[in-house]
């Protein structure tokens, strides 16, 4: 098993407004947004500026019938919990843009 030492994971259902917490959505309701995918996830990581990996193939334990995909970032030290709101906020940017 490789090691994925300084990435964290991240899976856009984390970020789905239609999820509820206990289905695994982990940030507040008002920085979620709709149809989040791995591809939108990436985007938004890159231009904050992280160190990206994405894989495509993984899917989410809690709802294996969705789409797969997942990212890694090197978080530089930050907490997840604030990289999740740094990159909520960036998704929501975009989503607006739409």
């Amino acid at each position: 098993m490789r090691s994925r030492k300084p990435f964290i994971i991240f899976w856009p259902q984390y970020f789905d407004l239609k999820r509820s917490r206990a289905e695994g959505r982990r940030i507040p309701r008002k920085f979620a947004v709709e149809k989040i995918h791995s591809n939108d996830l990436y985007n938004a990581a890159k231009r904050l500026g992280y160190n990206v990996q994405h894989e495509k193939n993984y899917k989410y334990s809690r709802t294996w019938w969705d789409e797969p995909g997942r990212i890694l970032v090197d978080t530089k030290g930050k907490k997840k919990s604030k990289v999740l709101i740094e990159l909520a906020k960036e998704l929501k940017k975009t989503q607006s843009k739409r």
